[in-house]
């Protein structure tokens, strides 16, 4: 059995179907995500559509785009509204202070004071308070002579999460979180971009297959994504 090949998806076909993903993605203006975003997915949607399409459905491309554009955009908007984010480094790092604590535990009889948990992280102790603040379930911590809970409802100001002095070779936690910010503030069509050549370590040509586009498009998103990102660094400085 063959291997249906990817099909490219052209400028033009875009462009004619461009009134339709604007339309759809208006319907979603009030879910509270940029509308410029929701159009961005939309085009997803379309290209996918395009792609997927089978003359002998019997069914009109604008119904069957029309279920895919807004099917790209209900599934981004459920992923995002449906419960708080909370970053994955920092469900990691609260792992590994459970396991700290517990192992602690066992060894002294006692719980970890604040103090102890910063240290041994290389964290301030303002930011522990603020890694404490994502977990699932409160936690009982001993800050020195003072005991209290800690409301996992608020969510954590990641810009108070700092290293308490800096270690060679190794970046500062509040430089990893700049840097995650400054992404987040990037369309979601560029941060995939970025997530596929800077992280996952694409190339563009496996990057545009991902996202079924073309790859001269993967290459105008990323120079974008760059010059937004180098400006959200430098602001950040002043």
């Amino acid at each position: 059995m063959g291997v249906e090949r990817h099909k490219e998806v052209t400028d033009e076909q875009i462009l004619k179907f461009k009134p339709l993903v604007k339309n759809i993605a208006y319907k979603f203006k009030n879910s509270g995500e940029p509308l410029e975003d929701l159009e961005q997915l939309g085009y997803i949607g379309l290209i996918n559509a395009i792609n997927l399409y089978n003359q002998q459905r019997k069914v009109k491309f604008e119904t069957y785009a029309s279920w895919f554009i807004s099917g790209e955009i209900r599934h981004y908007i459920r992923d995002k509204h449906q419960t708080i984010r909370i970053p994955h480094w920092i469900t990691e790092l609260n792992r590994k202070i459970d396991e700290f604590i517990v192992k602690y535990k066992e060894e002294t009889k006692q719980i970890p004071t604040l103090k102890k948990i910063a240290e041994k992280f290389n964290l301030t102790e303002e930011g522990v308070k603020e890694v404490l603040k994502a977990r699932d379930v409160v936690h009982t911590v001993s800050i020195d002579q003072d005991n209290r809970n800690y409301d996992c409802k608020e969510y954590p100001v990641l810009e108070k999460i700092k290293n308490d002095h800096y270690k060679n070779f190794k970046l500062p936690i509040e430089d990893l979180i700049t840097i995650e910010l400054a992404l987040n503030k990037l369309k979601i069509l560029q941060r995939k971009v970025v997530n596929y050549i800077f992280i996952k370590g694409l190339t563009q040509t496996k990057t545009a297959r991902k996202l079924a586009i073309s790859q001269r498009q993967v290459s105008r998103i990323k120079k974008e994504a760059l010059k937004r990102l180098k400006e959200e660094l430098e602001n950040t400085k002043m």
